[in-house]
């Protein structure tokens, strides 16, 4: 499988992609002239400290690592530490445009992912994204933590995947399997080629809606400013 332009790809991410899904303006504002950063929100940063404590605590089975915000889901994370398999923790992967896997921090990388929580037994594979907010069906950022394990597992065959909504006890769970991986891949393929093709072009269309008001650019986007007034 070889990536769809000659030309060298603009780094992606699902984050990244769903930036550029959610408003293409934004997307140019935060990667590519890189006008605004986002600072985040009480919402992120708490999401952040609860990641990194369920990251410390999975790796080193240390209950200092636990705090008032996690020791709900310690439960969660030790059926995972139980399980059967190899264990890996906020793994990182990437690939170059070849769909071939490079390290994180390559000159060659193209898309990155990473698993909060990874298990491999064999052919098959668990891949769990913890999730602090309200719960929200996404199969496009199930179907890329799929495909990225299968580019950097050749054994695997079958992945489960599950968000883990841990303030609601709750997943939201899909199985793919490898002979459907050049499917999978082909379609997401086709959503990474719309944000190159805005690059390449340079246009990159605001879609305005309720969330500009939340928007890091909104103090610099027309759209944002207008949707104030």
């Amino acid at each position: 499988m070889e990536a769809q332009r000659n030309n060298e790809p603009v780094r992606l991410s699902y984050s990244r992609l769903s930036t550029f899904e959610q408003c293409p303006q934004k997307f140019d504002y935060m990667y590519v002239t890189k006008n605004v950063q986002d600072s985040g929100s009480d919402a992120t940063r708490y999401g952040n400290r609860v990641h990194e404590s369920l990251e410390y605590y999975a790796k080193t089975g240390d209950p200092a690592a636990i705090t008032a915000e996690t020791k709900n889901y310690i439960g969660m994370v030790d059926r995972i530490r139980n399980s059967e398999g190899d264990k890996y923790y906020e793994y990182q992967m990437a690939i170059d445009a070849n769909c071939q896997p490079c390290g994180w921090m390559s000159d060659e990388a193209w898309i990155r992912s990473i698993a909060d929580v990874l298990v491999v037994n064999g052919d098959r594979a668990f891949c769990g994204d913890w999730k602090t907010g309200k719960v929200r069906d996404n199969p496009m950022q199930l179907q890329l933590f799929s495909c990225m394990i299968m580019f950097h597992f050749p054994e695997v065959q079958t992945v489960k995947t599950s968000f883990i909504w841990l303030q609601h006890d709750a997943f939201t769970s899909a199985t793919y399997h490898r002979r459907h991986l050049e499917l999978m891949w082909t379609n997401l393929s086709q959503r990474f080629a719309a944000v190159q093709d805005a690059v390449d072009l340079g246009v990159f269309v605001a879609k305005p809606s309720p969330l500009c008001g939340w928007c890091a650019a909104k103090e610099i986007c027309p759209y944002a400013k207008r949707s104030r007034r």
